[in-house]
C-alpha cells in the first residue's frame, strides 16, 4: 500500500471522528440553572455590592445539620431588622428538587428547616435579605446527608 491511500486513510478517520463528536455534542441536554439568566446577568451588579456587604463583617452564612434539621445561622450583624430575603437550594441535577424559601430567622439569625424537605446530595445555597437597608448575598455548595 503506498503512502498515499495511507493519508486518505488517516484522513477519512479523522472526518468520521470528527462528525460523530459534533453528532454527540448535539445530542447533549443544555439545561441552565436560571430560567432569567440574562435577565438577571444585568443585574448583577446589586450581588456584587450585596456580598461585598457580608464581606466587610468578615462573617458568612453558615449551614449545619442536626438530627433531622438543617440550620442555617445569619451573622449576627447582618441579621437584625430584616425586612425581605431568601434562601434558594438549588440541584444541578433535577429542577424538581429546587427549593425556595423566605428567610424567617429568630432572635439569633438562626432559621431551622427539616432534612425531609431536601433530597440526599448537593445543592447550591444562595441567600439574599435585606437588613437595616443594607443588602447582603452569600453562595456556596451544601452537601445534603
Amino acid at each position: 500500500m503506498s503512502w498515499g491511500y495511507r493519508v486518505i486513510i488517516i484522513l477519512s478517520v479523522f472526518v468520521v471522528g470528527i462528525l460523530t463528536m459534533v453528532y454527540i455534542a448535539m445530542k447533549q441536554d443544555v439545561v441552565m440553572i436560571d430560567d432569567n439568566y440574562y435577565e438577571k446577568e444585568l443585574q448583577y451588579q446589586g450581588v456584587i455590592d450585596a456580598r461585598t456587604n457580608l464581606e466587610k463583617l468578615n462573617d458568612s452564612v453558615l449551614v449545619t445539620q442536626e438530627g433531622e434539621m438543617v440550620r442555617i445561622k445569619i451573622p449576627a450583624l447582618a441579621a437584625q431588622n430584616i425586612s425581605e430575603g431568601y434562601i434558594e437550594f438549588l440541584r444541578h441535577d433535577d429542577k424538581n428538587k429546587d427549593r425556595k424559601l423566605t428567610i424567617a430567622t429568630d432572635v439569633n439569625g438562626t432559621q431551622l428547616l427539616p432534612k425531609s424537605n431536601f433530597s440526599k446530595g448537593e445543592y447550591k445555597l444562595r441567600a439574599r435579605w435585606k437588613s437595616n437597608n443594607v443588602e447582603y448575598y452569600d453562595e456556596r455548595k451544601v452537601m445534603m446527608q
